[in-house]
């Protein structure tokens, strides 16, 4: 057997193809349909100002967290877990209204600081009454916000570069360092 019939044995034999130039290691695909409107994206990057604010550093809006956030939701979740955090969002506009007598954007930074406190201590409650075998249905859909405020966040570039220390090619692994109090590694 000579070479070209060995090569095509094997591509027969793995269903691919040896062609040069035109090869890749995956093929791009496209996100799905993202089910939040803009309105209920901003309305996310909002929350997430108020859970990471920009301090001496960049908070969540920055970051532009809500449009990440609400395609996640979309692509990343089952329908059990968006229809939780949609019906998360319009409880929230609802509190907002009846609380304060106005939507989540008019409030006060105090005003959304008190509020998402409260959700918070409603989230823990939550948890500590599920208890250790609890799955996300069984978890207030907070929890879920808080997760992936801070997912989105310190996975963009902002987060990432100017958060967390930043090396584009990590040298070589020391598993034993001196924490010095500062920002934790990004890579």
């Amino acid at each position: 057997m000579d070479r070209r019939q060995l090569l095509q044995m094997i591509a027969a034999a793995t269903g691919t193809a040896f062609i040069a130039g035109g090869a890749r290691a995956y093929e791009p695909t496209e996100t799905g349909k993202n089910l939040f409107s803009a309105e209920e994206s901003e309305l996310v990057n909002a929350i997430g100002e108020t859970i990471l604010p920009a301090t001496d550093t960049p908070g969540a809006r920055e970051a532009d967290v809500g449009p990440f956030i609400t395609q996640y939701v979309s692509d990343c979740h089952d329908a059990e877990q968006q229809a939780v955090f949609k019906a998360g969002l319009e409880e929230l506009r609802e509190r907002a209204q009846v609380v304060y007598g106005t939507d989540f954007a008019g409030l006060s930074d105090s005003q959304r600081l008190a509020f998402v406190d409260d959700l918070d201590r409603e989230a823990k409650m939550v948890a500590v009454t599920a208890g250790e075998g609890a799955g996300p249905a069984d978890l207030h859909w907070f929890t879920m916000m808080k997760q992936l405020v801070i997912f989105a966040f310190f996975t963009s570039e902002v987060g990432a570069t100017e958060v967390l220390r930043y090396v584009a090619v990590p040298g070589r692994f020391d598993g034993d360092v001196d924490y010095d109090g500062g920002p934790a590694w990004a890579t």
